[in-house]
């Protein structure tokens, strides 16, 4: 939609002109799966679909909000803030001014609109999208001296407490501080990151939704983040210094693994490897090896199915498709699982090809439609003044 268009209703519901527009966008990984909440490396990209707020000041203390997606407005008082069962999507924006207040900011009423760019219970991180897009609203409105990082963590901190997902920090770090044509390698226990030049050459990274939508809230997310405490206190019980399981090296987990359950073996070996791959990935765009980064990405997908278990016979599916076709070397679940979207490597001549092999067979055995998104890597949030 237009930025015209956009302010065009702003001023129909709100009476007046916004001030600013605010772009914050979701992100794909593109390897470094469960391992943000693991203290372990990530190595997402941001991609050119938004959450975008109209917002401009009120007097009154009140957060108005009107969503287009859900054609629904809500508003609260800075004064009592509660997540509601009503309107869930707003819990997002609820979280964010709690923990903004918490921390001691001064703040105040605002109106906004939402429009939100990016499918919902896909894993591309609508939710830390609109995080970050309303913490920037606030920043830019009141003034707030608040720097990146902290930004990011507060925007983290409103998903564990506020809304009850106990997300690691990949996803607000993606949304705000990723780079045009570059991926984000981050070290989620330092919060150190790079970009990393996404020298591809002649292939591309195409993202397939299965349209099995999930919401973490309420799936087996939070049950994954538990079984790998519980496999943390087991080793360190062998290994008392460890804190975190990016902590246990492959030695390590060669020598003792055996003496875990096997549940918590599973979990551990999929965290230990899935790190190196992220490490052996970021060597392969370097030194532009196609090949073996989609083989990576392969091994990848097999760890999240068979040790994580968080795939679905629906991801599964899209991953052997693309695996049958010429020129895909590699692809893999991305976001936490449980359903939501695959992404390939893939040449550029092969996409087209892809697609129509995915339609045609994905369709017939799921009776499912598949949406595709042509990813391009994009910058992260960033703030438009509106004359």
């Amino acid at each position: 939609m237009k930025i015209e268009d956009l302010i065009k209703q702003y001023k129909a519901i709100y009476k007046k002109f916004p001030t600013h527009i605010i772009r914050a966008p979701g992100r794909i990984n593109l390897i470094g799966e469960h391992t943000d909440y693991n203290d372990g490396f990530v190595l997402p990209i941001a991609i050119d679909q938004y959450t975008n707020m109209l917002v401009s000041k009120n007097e009154d203390g009140k957060i108005r909000l009107y969503d287009l997606k859900y054609k629904e407005n809500e508003e609260f008082d800075l004064k009592n803030i509660k997540p509601t069962q009503q309107k869930k999507w707003s819990n997002y924006q609820r979280g964010i001014a709690k923990v903004l207040l918490d921390a001691g900011y001064e703040i105040g009423g605002m109106n906004v609109l939402i429009f939100g760019e990016i499918p919902e219970g896909a894993g591309l991180s609508s939710s830390a999208s609109v995080e970050i897009a309303m913490l920037l609203c606030f920043k830019e409105l009141y003034r707030l001296d608040i720097k990146p990082l902290e930004i990011i963590k507060l925007a983290k901190k409103a998903e564990n407490e506020f809304v009850g997902v106990q997300c690691g920090i990949m996803d607000q770090f993606a949304s705000l501080l990723s780079k045009k044509n570059y991926a984000l390698f981050i070290d989620c226990r330092s919060l150190n990151f790079q970009y990393i030049p996404l020298s591809i050459q002649d292939y591309s990274f195409l993202v397939c939704n299965s349209m099995v939508k999930r919401n973490l809230a309420e799936s087996s997310y939070n049950k994954r983040r538990q079984e790998c405490k519980d496999a943390l206190r087991a080793f360190q019980k062998i290994l008392p210094g460890i804190r975190v399981l990016r902590d246990i090296s492959i030695e390590d987990f060669l020598r003792y693994g055996a003496l875990l359950s096997k549940k918590s073996r599973k979990r551990v070996k999929h965290v230990i490897y899935e790190n190196e791959r992220v490490k052996q990935a970021i060597e392969c765009l370097k030194n532009e090896d196609i090949n073996l980064f989609g083989k990576l990405m392969c091994q990848s997908h097999k760890s999240l199915k068979e040790l994580y278990e968080v795939s679905t016979k629906e991801l599964d599916l899209l991953v052997e498709i693309g695996k049958d076709e010429t020129g895909v070397p590699g692809a893999r679940l991305t976001g936490a699982g449980f359903g939501g979207c695959v992404i390939y490597l893939v040449k550029n001549s092969s996409i087209e090809p892809l697609k129509e092999k995915i339609l045609d067979v994905y369709q017939k055995k799921t009776g499912l439609v598949p949406q595709f998104y042509d990813i391009v890597p994009s910058r992260g949030a960033y703030v438009e003044f509106i004359k």
